[in-house]
Parts: C-alpha cells; sequence; structure tokens
C-alpha cells in the first residue's frame, strides 16, 4: 500500500519541499541569533529554537502551500474564464502577507507585542480565513480542514502564552513568574551549597 506512493516523483517532490522549507527556517534562525532576548533568565531557554523553531518552519511550509494553491487557481481561472479574477485571489494574498509579516516579527523583534500579534494572525489565516473563504466567497471547506485549523492555532497560541523561551524571548508578562522561579532554584541552589559546607 505504502509502495504505491514512494514512487521516485514523490519522492523527489517531498525532498524538494524539505528543502524549500528549510532553507528559510535556517535563515530565519540565523537572522533572529543576531537580536538580543528582550527578558533573559540564567539556564532558562531563549532565542529562535527549539519549538519556536519547529513553529516557525510550519508557517513556512503553510506559506508555502498557500502561493502553490494561489498559483493552482489563477491557472484554472486562466483556463476556465481566460483572465484572473483578482478579487477571489485577494484572500490568498492577504494570507501571504500575514505569514511573511508573521515570520518577520518573530525574526526581527524583541518585544511582548510580538506574542499578540502571532497568536492574532494564527487565529486569521487558519479557522477565521476558512471560514471567510465559505461564507463570503462561496469555497467548499470539509468541516475536519476547519476543525484541524483551529486546533493547530489552538495548540501554538497555548505554546505562545506558557513557553518559556517565548516569555524570555519577547519579554511577556508571563517572565515575571519565571524570574520568581529563577529565583527560587538560585536559592535552592545556595541552600544545598551552604549544607555541603557545613557536612
Amino acid at each position: 500500500m505504502i509502495e504505491k506512493y514512494l514512487t521516485p516523483e514523490f519522492i523527489m517532490a517531498l525532498g524538494m519541499l524539505a528543502v524549500m522549507v528549510l532553507c528559510p527556517t535556517f535563515l530565519v534562525y540565523a537572522l533572529a541569533k543576531k537580536q538580543k532576548p528582550a527578558r533573559p533568565i540564567p539556564h532558562f531557554p531563549q532565542g529562535v529554537q527549539g519549538w519556536l523553531l519547529i513553529f516557525v518552519a510550519t508557517v513556512v511550509l503553510s506559506l508555502i502551500l498557500t502561493v502553490v494553491d494561489a498559483i493552482n487557481i489563477a491557472g484554472q481561472m486562466r483556463q476556465t474564464i481566460g483572465s484572473v479574477n483578482w478579487s477571489f485571489m485577494a484572500p490568498y494574498i492577504v494570507v501571504c502577507g500575514l505569514y511573511l509579516y508573521c515570520l518577520w516579527l518573530i525574526t526581527f523583534k524583541r518585544a511582548a507585542f510580538v506574542v499578540r500579534q502571532v497568536i492574532v494572525i494564527l487565529w486569521v489565516v487558519g479557522p477565521i480565513s476558512l471560514l471567510l473563504l465559505t461564507f463570503f466567497f462561496g469555497a467548499t471547506v470539509p468541516n475536519a480542514v476547519i476543525a484541524r485549523s483551529a486546533i493547530y492555532a489552538g495548540l501554538w497560541t497555548c505554546y505562545f502564552l506558557f513557553s518559556k523561551r517565548v516569555a524570555c524571548t519577547y519579554g511577556t508578562k508571563a517572565v515575571d513568574s519565571y524570574v520568581d522561579i529563577a529565583l527560587k532554584m538560585a536559592q535552592a541552589q545556595k541552600d544545598i551549597e551552604a549544607k555541603k559546607d557545613k557536612n
């Protein structure tokens, strides 16, 4: 069954897609390393690495897939009506612009507003845009696709709200609670060392 899909063409296409995702993701990683975290805490993760870098990769993949969809739809329009209806293409252009803006924020900005705007973008380009395509543009979007999009946005929203890395990198209010934890950890370490010295 699986062998049916593992054709040389499929493997080549998958490899090309992987390269197209990995190259921009590495570029974001390299450029983001030059930016100092907003609220660094010793021994806490910071910077565009770990799960945050995986999020970047998913945004890059979504951007590529959206561009491919837009190109395919534009091609179908040319074949059927002889021209491209740009009002119908507008949602794709807006979504691509928001993805690029999201990547720019994550790469170059180090402020709490980044987290708020990224969360808004997640929901706008995800379930909200799919619902708009369904109700206002007459597109047929399966409920399962909308549900998956909402789950994706929900999971990453939780990550951005509660991640130590995100809090330290962008200086959200959550970092204050992590500062308290870091201070308690440092005090506990001092107490352990003091007990060792007494013994």
